[in-house]
């Protein structure tokens, strides 16, 4: 059986370099980083991201299978490095016993910080394809993040605009999304639905991506589909050979920079640390009732 060819074998030790410095990250994210790297022969076409497919999913496989020989393959790639947003699996939770479940406790419970904060802020996004990237940052400051998956749907708008109504104090909405027609008018457009589904002004600051972006990082410019019925406005605002691209393409790094940096600029540190010194103390109370519990009889498992 031949093995994979050289050029497979360049796009995997890049692809590998790539990942380890900046986990996880979709397919797509991937193909925008070794193009805008310009390291190896690989270009932004339907054909190299193909191409990229195939050889990750060898690697992943070849990975996977020195796991289970307990083997240690250098050019394999760990299954989690590249994440699927759209096929993620959903499971109710369950525990094996009542001592499972209190050790679940003593490690779920979280204090929301953000209760005296002197703001409330929230990250969107136009694409569900970067939420993986943007996650670690929004999990570890408890901030609201979401998906519009395309334009916002009215459940959706009505979903938030109840959420907004009851928060009295500034709201900043944190945005990213694709630099062209309907990029934009996505955010427009879900900005004021929800304004008017809330009865609440409030601010909406688009972290990506910006004209600029393409220049700075080297990120493969489009161009303007004309049979986007939105291009007129595009065009009027940004030119009329203004070059458009995705906002996969954006490293993951700057992604979670921005994200991280307009979140904590909101931050009232002083009040933060209070909460937190507040919750340690409360996590020491949970985890003696949670021992107290543990140490009960339990029912045998049969």
């Amino acid at each position: 059986m031949r093995g994979p060819s050289r050029k497979t074998e360049e796009l995997i030790a890049f692809a590998r370099q790539l990942l380890e410095q900046n986990h996880p990250m979709t397919l797509r994210q991937l193909h925008y980083a070794i193009f805008s790297a310009a390291k190896i022969d690989y270009d932004n076409t339907q054909a190299d991201y193909k191409r990229l497919s195939r050889a990750t999913t060898l690697a992943r496989r070849t990975h996977r299978w020195g796991e289970l020989h307990g083997l240690r393959v250098i050019d394999g790639i760990p299954h989690d490095w590249i994440i699927d947003e759209l096929r993620e699996a959903e499971r109710v939770n369950v525990w094996d016993d009542v001592a499972s479940y209190m050790d679940s406790v003593k490690a779920s419970y979280r204090r929301d910080n953000w209760h005296d904060q002197p703001a409330y802020c929230e990250a969107w996004s136009e694409k569900a394809t970067v939420l993986g990237s943007m996650r670690p940052i929004t999990k570890e400051l408890g901030v609201m993040l979401r998906a519009c998956r395309g334009f916002g749907s009215t459940g959706m708008e009505g979903q938030i605009g109840n959420l907004f109504e009851d928060i009295h104090k500034p709201i900043t909405v944190f945005y990213l999304g694709d630099h062209d027609p309907s990029g934009h008018d996505i955010e427009r457009d879900i900005h004021r639905r929800v304004q008017e589904a809330s009865g609440k002004d409030f601010e909406m600051i688009r972290l990506a991506i910006h004209p600029d972006d393409i220049r700075i990082f080297n990120l493969p410019p489009q161009l303007i589909k004309t049979t986007d019925s939105r291009a007129a406005g595009f065009k009027r605002r940004f030119g009329v050979k203004a070059p458009t691209v995705e906002l996969d393409a954006l490293p993951v790094e700057e992604l979670r920079r921005r994200v991280r940096t307009a979140i904590e600029d909101l931050i009232d540190f002083d009040l933060w640390n209070r909460q937190i010194a507040v919750q340690q103390v409360e996590l020491k109370s949970i985890a003696d009732f949670a021992d107290r519990v543990k140490s009960l009889p339990q029912v045998p498992r049969f």
